[in-house]
């Protein structure tokens, strides 16, 4: 680091969970923020934004979302990609299901899919921890991995099993299909990682990210802690 905080000086407990208190992280962010939505449109060519850019964010939000359940709450977790891949597979199924319905709602319905089916194979592992949890993900991994190549009906019984995303609209601009631009998959992908990543900055400093932290460090306390709580 260039800089360091020295010192205490909040006055208020929201200035002390604020997301980004130094001036230093909140420049650097618009800073961020402006290469990323405004040069790299003007400057990048299809192969970066395609190859590159847009792979590089679709992991990163995998990444948010496993650094959360590991780096915040504790827990392994082996089967991320095949949680991914669930709602990758329900906004395909619900785009072509329901052609009429705005693609949006069926991108943030199929995250609901993907919890869905997390929370199936999270409810038998509920008293088990470390190794064998992540035991019991890497089995939803290699069995969810299974149902994406061996049943039609998820690939739309394509004969090669490729999937074909079919042509979707945002506002008369195609988002998905064969005449979407990389660069209009690359601004919607790049918002869609913001907003998601702001959710879930503010998740992790609020109650929600505390009661994390508070099972990764001492996992029986915090369920003597919420069985106190209910007793109240």
């Amino acid at each position: 680091m260039f800089y360091r905080e020295v010192g205490q000086y909040k006055t208020s407990y929201a200035a002390d969970m604020a997301i980004f208190p130094i001036l230093q992280d909140r420049i650097a962010l618009a800073i961020i923020l402006l290469i990323a939505f405004v040069l790299i449109p003007l400057l990048g060519s299809d192969f970066l934004l395609n190859s590159v850019l847009i792979p590089f964010l679709i992991f990163s939000l995998a990444a948010i979302g496993l650094n959360l359940l590991t780096g915040y709450a504790g827990l392994l977790s082996l089967g991320t990609g095949a949680f991914m891949g669930v709602g990758a597979y329900a906004c395909l199924k619900l785009a072509t299901s329901f052609p009429q319905v705005n693609i949006v709602i069926w991108i943030l319905a199929s995250g609901f899919f993907s919890a869905a089916v997390g929370a199936l194979f999270g409810l038998p592992s509920l008293r088990i921890k470390g190794f064998y949890l992540a035991v019991a993900t890497l089995a939803a991994q290699f069995f969810l991995e299974w149902c994406f190549t061996r049943i039609p009906w998820l690939y739309n019984n394509s004969v090669s099993g490729a999937i074909e995303v079919p042509l979707r609209t945002l506002m008369g601009i195609a988002i998905t299909g064969p005449t979407a631009t990389s660069l209009t998959r690359y601004l919607v992908i790049l918002s869609i990682v913001v907003v998601l990543t702001w959710i879930a900055a503010n998740l992790v400093h609020g109650r929600i990210g505390r009661m994390w932290m508070s099972v990764r460090d001492m996992d029986l306390a915090a369920e003597r802690h919420v069985g106190l709580s209910d007793d109240a």
